[in-house]
């Protein structure tokens, strides 16, 4: 039985399009990847998931801030 899991790698909360705060221990492109996202989502309050070289890249836009967090999907077989 295989059991997923996963873990996070790379988190930020922006006002707008300016990311305020990030943090990170990893290194790789998802960073400029989930930035470029920021610069196309809508203003509105709304949640958007999208999945990408086995990342799951998740937005929640509220009241003009962004907040992220892009996690790494683990399968775990027992």
């Amino acid at each position: 039985m295989a059991q997923q899991q996963q873990s996070l790698i790379y988190s930020f909360v922006a006002r707008g399009t300016v990311i305020l705060v990030e943090f990170t221990d990893f290194k790789g492109n998802f960073t400029s990847i989930a930035a470029q996202c920021l610069q196309k989502l809508p203003s509105s309050n709304n949640k958007f998931t999208y999945n990408c070289d086995g990342h799951t890249f998740n937005y929640l836009v509220e009241n003009g801030f962004s907040k992220s967090r892009i996690l790494l999907d683990l399968v775990f077989f027992l």
